[in-house]
């Protein structure tokens, strides 16, 4: 949220306004999920609830991973979302910035 406020502020357009511009805006909200702007529409993605919290580090990179493959596998963009939040959830609850395993198939969402 905090590059999206920047990113804001610096060119003087909304989220909204940016959306119009763009594929998508992704504004990542911790554990409260994510806002999706498509089209200068907005949707809210939930997040997930983790097991534990232990570490933040990595979780951004571990958000990245689950958007990427999203988009990588021809996945709508909140589907992408959605995976990037899970991965979140899943990274947060394990100590350091790799060490978690999936618990579940991604390509099976």
């Amino acid at each position: 949220d905090y590059e999206g406020k920047m990113l804001s502020d610096r060119t003087g357009l909304s989220f909204a306004e940016i959306s119009k511009q763009v594929k998508g805006l992704m504004v990542t909200l911790g554990s409260e999920g994510c806002a999706l702007w498509e089209n200068g529409e907005q949707t809210h993605v939930p997040g997930e609830t983790a097991k534990a919290v232990v570490d933040p580090t990595g979780c951004g990179d571990s958000w990245r991973g689950g958007l990427l493959w999203g988009l990588e596998n021809g996945r709508s963009l909140r589907e992408c979302v959605a995976l990037g939040n899970r991965m979140g959830a899943l990274k947060i609850a394990a100590r350091g910035p790799q060490n978690y395993t999936l618990d579940f198939d991604p390509a099976a969402l």
